[in-house]
Parts: structure tokens; C-alpha cells; sequence
């Protein structure tokens, strides 16, 4: 037979104490002596004793979950947002409960139902791009902050950054070295995200007076096999690109495994910009210059706009945080072969 749960009631038959003052030393009432809330506490431990959250949620009107939607965790930008989300909600002691949608939109749906059945105080967001309607609907009625690519029919927090700034200081990196013929793998441009990084491409190379060859541009899957197979392809050109920008984390991954397959001199035969901050990055030799979000600013942002639900300060309506890309120079990148020497 299954053991029944310590309660309050255990804790204070143990101690000869009443059921309120248990109650209230667990709670850090000032009325109750320290020496008594100690008592309390370490009989609490010995008998395993679970505070309700539930219950205590019920009573104070507020709850301490933080649900945390995600489409990938395979992607090491994602994983890291989850990573300093759940260190910024253990620091406030807070649960966070975290669901994947891997990117459908009908899972998404479900794990929202499921996530406001716990009736959390807020939920950050990192949408589908094609939410469905009842997703919109249930997320209205919750205090949501969305992170990446915000939907303008949900009104709140967004955090979110520049969305073509990333492409545009890769490139304009390049060109400042000298380059002009840029190769660019990146995400199919029905996607926002793809549509973005193109645009930055494209407004690097205007300014800079360049046009952007079709030849030198793969856009594609957003995966590693992508990343690998386009790259190659750039390489195996009759005159090929002099630098290539691999536009997202996976994307680079496959690149760099192409780099390292056709034996490929970088920064000699090629400059390389990659996307993310992955600790491989530091095997290459002098490491691979990179185009970085900045995620603990971001993560942190949002963890903060979370806890403001609830509080009488808690900003009303659409406040959106735009954060800028950043990029981090190392031996990757340098001027085209013909301007060496």
C-alpha cells in the first residue's frame, strides 16, 4: 500500500504544536521565533514534508509557474535560452515548465492547452510561424512574452532583435576585407527567418555597390545537410565565392564539415563567417568569426518581463526590446588571396 504524504498535521502532532503555527513558520511569519520556525523546518525535512503549491497558489491569487514554449532543442540557440531561463527562474524561485513544439503548429496547440492548464503567471513564446487561430485565442488570455519573431494579433512584451542586422554585419565584415564575390547558405525565404537574412544580405551588397549573383546564393532546409551540400557546391564553382557566410547554426555545422572535406584552406582559399557561438567554433584553428544573438540579454529580458506578472507595475499593452546581433572576429575571416602580400 502506497504511503500517504506528510502534511502539516504530522509536522505539528510531532512537535505538539497547533496546525496555524506550523503554518506560519513555514511560511516565515514574523510572530513565530526563530528558534520555532528552525524546529519546524527541520522536522519538516525528516518527515518529507511537500508544501501544496497548488493550494498556496489558490490562496495568495498568484501562481510561480513560468511556462516556456520552444520550437527546437536541437538548435544551440534555443537550448541556451532554456538553459538561462530555467537559472533566472530557479534564482526567483520559480518552475518553469518547458514544451517543444518541433515546429508544428498542431502541437503547439496542444501543449499550450496543456501549459495553461497549469495555470502559470506567464508564458514565453517562440512561435510557429503559422500559429493556429485557437493557439492565438488561448494565448490572448494569458500574460504572454514572445521571443524571436512575434505575431502582431497577440498584444504584449516581445523580445526579439534586429531581424536582417545579422546578414548585414556579416557581410559588411566581408566586403571591408576586400571581398566581393560572398557566397550565402541560408534558410528558404518563405520562412521569416530566411526572408531576413536574405534581406540583410542584400542590403550589405547594395551599399556596398555589389550585386548579389544568384550562383553564389543556396537557400534551402535550415539543417546541417543543407549546410554541407550547399557549401560544396559554392566550392566546386569554376570561380568560386572568396568568402562564404553560413547564415544559422546548423547551417554552419554542415559547412564546416564540407570545409574540412574538400581539404579547403580558411582563411586561404576562403573566408568564413558562421552563425551562433558553439563551443566548436574553437577547434578550428583560431577559431571561425561569428554572428552571435545575444542570448543571455535576451533570455534574461524575458525571464524579467515574466515576473512582472501579477505586479501592479506590469506595463500595459505591446512593449517590444530590440537587441542587435553581434559579431566576434577570429582567424575565419581575412582578405581575398589576390589582396595578400
Amino acid at each position: 500500500m502506497a504511503k500517504t504524504r506528510p502534511t502539516l498535521k504530522d509536522i505539528a502532532a510531532a512537535l505538539n504544536l497547533s496546525h496555524p503555527t506550523v503554518s506560519r513558520a513555514l511560511a516565515d511569519h514574523k510572530g513565530i521565533s526563530p528558534e520555532t520556525k528552525a524546529r519546524v523546518r527541520q522536522t519538516a525535512e525528516r518527515l518529507g514534508y511537500v508544501a501544496n503549491s497548488s493550494a498556496r497558489m489558490l490562496r495568495q491569487g498568484q501562481s510561480s509557474v513560468i511556462g516556456l514554449l520552444l520550437p527546437d532543442m536541437t538548435n544551440e540557440f534555443y537550448a541556451a535560452i532554456a538553459q538561462r531561463v530555467a537559472d533566472d527562474c530557479s534564482a526567483q524561485n520559480r518552475q518553469l515548465v518547458l514544451s517543444i513544439s518541433a515546429g508544428d503548429s498542431e502541437r503547439e496547440l496542444s501543449l499550450v492547452r496543456a501549459l495553461l492548464e497549469a495555470r502559470p503567471s506567464c508564458v514565453i513564446a517562440a512561435l510557429t510561424e503559422k500559429p493556429k487561430p485557437e493557439t492565438i485565442a488561448y494565448l490572448r488570455n494569458a500574460y504572454c512574452v514572445q521571443i524571436m519573431y512575434p505575431h502582431d494579433e497577440l498584444d504584449g512584451p516581445v523580445v526579439t532583435v534586429e531581424d536582417s542586422s545579422g546578414a548585414r554585419i556579416a557581410i559588411e565584415h566581408l566586403v571591408k576585407l576586400g571581398h566581393e564575390r560572398i557566397g550565402f547558405v541560408g534558410p528558404s525565404a518563405e520562412f521569416a527567418l530566411g526572408e531576413a537574412r536574405l534581406r540583410g544580405l542584400r542590403q550589405a551588397m547594395r551599399a556596398a555597390g555589389l550585386s548579389v549573383e544568384e550562383h553564389y546564393t543556396r537557400l534551402g532546409p535550415s539543417d546541417a545537410a543543407f549546410g554541407y551540400e550547399a557549401t560544396q557546391a559554392l566550392l566546386a564553382l569554376r570561380c568560386p565565392p572568396t568568402a562564404i557566410y553560413l547564415s544559422t547554426a546548423p547551417l554552419s555545422l554542415g559547412g564546416a564539415f564540407a570545409l574540412n572535406a574538400r581539404q579547403a584552406k580558411v582563411p586561404g582559399d576562403v573566408s568564413v563567417v558562421v552563425a551562433g557561438g558553439a563551443d566548436w567554433h574553437a577547434i578550428w584553428p583560431g577559431g571561425l568569426t561569428s554572428v552571435t544573438l545575444p542570448i543571455t540579454e535576451l533570455a534574461d529580458t524575458a525571464s524579467n518581463l515574466a515576473f512582472q506578472a501579477g505586479r501592479k507595475s506590469r506595463a500595459k499593452g505591446h512593449r517590444s526590446v530590440c537587441l542587435p546581433f553581434e559579431l566576434h572576429e577570429c582567424a575565419s575571416t581575412g582578405p581575398p588571396a589576390q589582396r595578400r602580400g
